[in-house]
């Protein structure tokens, strides 16, 4: 990803991270930090959307929030 793309959220932010749900790209603004583990102990830092953050059918943890 190179580094001058804007958000494709907001299209005003710079390019942080692309949301592994969706695959859009997101600045720091437009994305939510989650840490997704697996049954062996291994703990991940992805950035979603906002939309997938929310979504318990990509996010795993989505179903533990408000």
């Amino acid at each position: 990803m190179e580094n001058s793309k804007a958000c494709g959220i907001c299209d005003k932010g710079k390019a942080f991270a692309v949301c592994p749900g969706c695959g859009t790209i997101v600045c720091e603004h437009c994305s939510c930090l989650e840490l997704i583990g697996s049954g062996c102990g291994c703990v991940w830092p992805v950035y979603y959307c906002l939309m997938c953050m929310q979504d318990p059918m990509i996010n795993p943890n989505a179903i533990f929030k408000d």
